[in-house]
């Protein structure tokens, strides 16, 4: 199986971070009808968020350190070629 591109790599990352938000307004909505208590949603929505931040920071630096890794790959591939 051939590696995903940067491109696909961001766009889930990208769906990950719309996916959880989403599940923090579905919350919401159940609090405004009443079916969980205000105090148990806010939990729920802060749990929530913060494991989107948790793992769109970690996910975001992973795709860094790849970009960057290839980044300085491609440099040393020039700089051997261009001593040749």
């Amino acid at each position: 199986m051939a590696a995903p591109t940067q491109a696909v790599l961001y766009e889930r990352l990208f769906l990950l971070n719309r996916c959880l938000e989403q599940a923090g307004e579905i919350i919401e909505q159940f609090r405004q009808d009443g079916v969980v208590h205000e105090a148990y949603a806010g939990d729920r929505q802060r749990s929530v968020e913060e494991l989107r931040a948790d793992l769109s920071h970690v996910l975001t630096g992973m795709l860094h350190r790849r970009e960057l890794e290839a980044c300085v790959g491609s440099t040393r591939k020039q700089i051997d070629h261009e001593e040749k």
